[in-house]
């Protein structure tokens, strides 16, 4: 993919020095996840681990000198068709069919010249000796196929789903546990019962581990930390790139890694510990089967559409609608059959993996011999994802009980593409800074001359501004009092009006008069009195609200006019009796008052909830009509019906 041209391309080259300089934080990451993968348990591997023989297993020795974990593998005594208890076992009750190697799937043991059949059920027994019978023991349980039942010293210690004689009793589970017990001497008894009737075959596929009680648990801990971690980052990878796909939407292939990433989150929580059921222990066994095998398809064409996206030229487009063909067909058959079948069909689908993988690793080789950006770490990422992916392939087809690295190759992977994706964002946004420098000096000098000879212009524009800002306030104000004029207060009455009307809300209209005002100007003379209006104006304006759009305007002489939008009859009449109040507290002398001995207002105040414009008169002669009412009542007060 070309991100840079001719005139950029030393700038990239120096990129390619500083993408040289990351590839040791590159090794240095990928070898601390496969350290932290070695971490997750102590799994004794040596020629001579101890193994079960004819259903007894001694480990003495190896608890011992080890004090890990001691995978319980060997031969178990096998009891097909057989559900028993303890003390079945221990009363000879039960027949004995013979001895299984575990782990196994039942299906591979003869009996007679034919193979057992993959669904049934069988009772699984172990006579284990082991040392310090006093220190608290442990066992790990990983997934059975498809449940169980474990008994340790005829304590029932554990279960999974539950365990029946035919497929309406028998309910599967898919989780792993860990059980802890207190040895009764130094020969312990491990019965188990497992039945299936839903997978594609019974049995164990991962060995039991056995050992203290705090190694196991260490062991355990250590494994989920990986787990845990792994997801962490699978998942925060995810939702970052899907933001950031989401916000720039030009390059796909942020968005595309993101779900690639949130897809392999959510099948991480489906293998392993299966932190799904630990977080949802009813979960439904059959729909989180087919989860795990829709997910693995899904993740396949993401990945395609990834590649495509970071290097089309090297990339097949043919072969990208064939993973979405293959992968929507995979999903439509899980979805519609059952686990047995769609189990069987399985192997061509992992051989399209291979194939998939193959296709994608040549696409990087060669975008790399090509000198793409990026390509070095992707090839690096994937080239490790590969080995993982064929190494878990290789145990899950040959039944290997060897460590699943599957979701550390993920995780690296995630790494090195994250770099990749993060070098090409800083490419990108490194050429929108060259490119805009760039510009600001080509436009510097031309900005400078423009700045210089539109700087009058701009001073003129200005000026113009502020008498156009003068003349539009002086048209709507009041020249004394400050308050709205009667211009402003009609224009402002009517669009009030039309809003009250359309939403059918209440609005107040109060008409205001200075109490014998004629009588103050003939006594203390006009100047005063225009300062009187002034001072009247100032105290009723601290009792409206400007935010709710209140408006005090001079309706003519001593008379002004309050607009009250979306204001009932209550409380337009406690804000006209606080200005009533507001004025006497002045107490301004009048000594020419018929009311008081000081400046006093009579208020008018008209609500309703307007219906149609015959209405906008109707309101102002109806305060106007109260005004005069409080005014015959005496002066100094407000009436409001």
């Amino acid at each position: 993919m070309k991100f840079v041209e001719s005139s950029t391309r030393g700038r990239v080259r120096g990129g390619d020095k500083m993408g040289q300089r990351r590839w040791p934080l590159i090794v240095i990451l990928i070898i601390t996840v496969v350290m932290l993968a070695g971490c997750s348990g102590s799994i004794m591997k040596s020629d001579e681990v101890p193994r079960a023989v004819q259903g007894m297993m001694d480990v003495t020795e190896y608890e011992a000198a080890a004090k890990g974990r001691i995978d319980l593998s060997g031969e178990w005594a096998f009891y097909w068709s057989q559900l028993l208890e303890p003390t079945d076992i221990q009363s000879g009750t039960g027949r004995l069919t013979g001895y299984i190697d575990m782990p196994s799937n039942w299906d591979q043991y003869k009996r007679g010249a034919d193979n057992l059949p993959r669904t049934g059920f069988a009772t699984f027994v172990l006579e284990l000796k082991l040392v310090d019978p006093k220190q608290a023991k442990a066992l790990t349980l990983p997934v059975m196929y498809s449940n169980y039942k474990i008994w340790v010293d005829n304590q029932l210690v554990g279960t999974s789903g539950q365990v029946g004689t035919d497929e309406e009793s028998s309910i599967p589970q898919k989780k792993t546990n860990v059980v802890y017990f207190s040895p009764q001497s130094e020969q312990v008894q491990i019965v188990m019962q497992i039945s299936n009737f839903d997978n594609y075959a019974g049995g164990m596929w991962e060995p039991i581990g056995y050992g203290s009680a705090a190694a196991i648990q260490n062991s355990h801990n250590w494994k989920l930390a990986e787990q845990y971690i792994v997801l962490g980052m699978i998942l925060l990878s995810g939702i970052y790139h899907i933001g950031l796909g989401m916000f720039y939407r030009k390059d796909a292939s942020l968005l595309l890694f993101g779900l690639f990433c949130l897809t392999a989150a959510f099948r991480n929580t489906l293998t392993g510990d299966v932190l799904l059921t630990k977080l949802v222990p009813d979960f439904p066994w059959e729909i989180e089967m087919k989860l795990e095998y829709i997910t693995l398809y899904v993740m396949v064409p993401l990945m395609a559409l990834f590649i495509q996206k970071l290097f089309p030229e090297e990339s097949s487009r043919k072969v990208t609608l064939l993973t979405i063909g293959m992968a929507t067909a995979y999903t439509g058959i899980t979805l519609a059959v059952n686990v047995d079948t769609y189990y069987r069909i399985l192997v061509y689908y992992q051989l399209f993996v291979v194939f998939t993988l193959a296709y994608a690793l040549f696409v990087f080789v060669w975008a790399t011999l090509r000198k793409k950006e990026g390509a070095k770490y992707a090839l690096a990422g994937f080239s490790f994802f590969t080995l993982t992916a064929a190494i878990d392939l290789f145990a899950f087809i040959f039944s290997s009980t060897g460590q699943v690295i599957y979701s550390v190759g993920v995780a690296t992977f995630i790494i090195c593409f994250s770099f990749v994706l993060s070098k090409k964002l800083a490419i990108s946004f490194k050429m929108a800074q060259q490119l805009a420098i760039e510009l600001a000096e080509l436009n510097e000098g031309l900005d400078r001359k423009v700045r210089e000879r539109t700087s009058a212009i701009e001073a003129s524009h200005a000026k113009l501004e502020e008498l156009n800002r003068q003349l539009r306030e002086w048209s709507m104000v009041d020249g004394l009092t400050g308050a709205s004029n009667r211009r402003h207060f009609d224009e402002y009455l009517n669009s009030e009006l039309a809003l009250s009307i359309e939403e059918q809300t209440p609005f107040t209209l109060l008409m205001i008069d200075i109490d014998c005002f004629k009588r103050y100007n003939d006594h203390y003379g006009h100047i005063q009195g225009d300062s009187i209006l002034q001072i009247v104006v100032n105290a009723i304006q601290t009792c409206l609200n400007a935010e709710r759009g209140d408006l005090i305007a001079r309706y003519g002489g001593e008379e002004f006019a309050v607009i009250l939008p979306q204001r009932g009859k209550v409380e337009a009449g406690r804000i006209a009796h606080e200005m009533c109040d507001s004025i006497r507290q002045l107490r301004i002398p009048h000594a020419g008052s018929e009311v008081a001995p000081f400046i006093t207002i009579s208020i008018g105040a008209a609500t309703a909830v307007l219906d149609g414009d015959k209405e906008e008169k109707g309101i102002v002669q109806l305060a106007d009509k109260h005004l005069y009412q409080a005014k015959s009542r005496g002066r100094n007060q407000v009436y409001t019906d």
